[in-house]
């Protein structure tokens, strides 16, 4: 059985990727997330930026290796890995 933690830090993990990588598109680009997702596939550009919003991630897992919630940031590291894995194919 999962612990509780470590599901709980893949959820965070996704979570953060998923509003790092609106909040990269809304503040540094003139694209819209949900209107224009074709458009940053057709340009190969949907990969990079969900690379570049999983910035968010890494900087949860920091927070919490600091706070020494080892479990939680061992979720957010298997998100970032499955993210990794994601970007890869797409």
């Amino acid at each position: 059985m999962m612990n509780k933690e470590l599901v709980l830090g893949i959820i965070i993990g996704l979570l953060s990727a998923v509003v790092g990588t609106f909040l990269y598109v809304s503040i540094f680009t003139d694209y819209s997330l949900v209107r224009d997702y074709k458009l940053l596939q057709s340009y190969d550009l949907l990969s990079k930026v969900i690379t570049l919003g999983t910035i968010l991630s890494v900087l949860s897992f920091l927070f919490f290796s600091y706070k020494k919630r080892d479990s939680i940031a061992k979720g957010i590291l298997i998100s970032v890995i499955l993210l990794l894995i994601v970007t890869f194919f797409i």
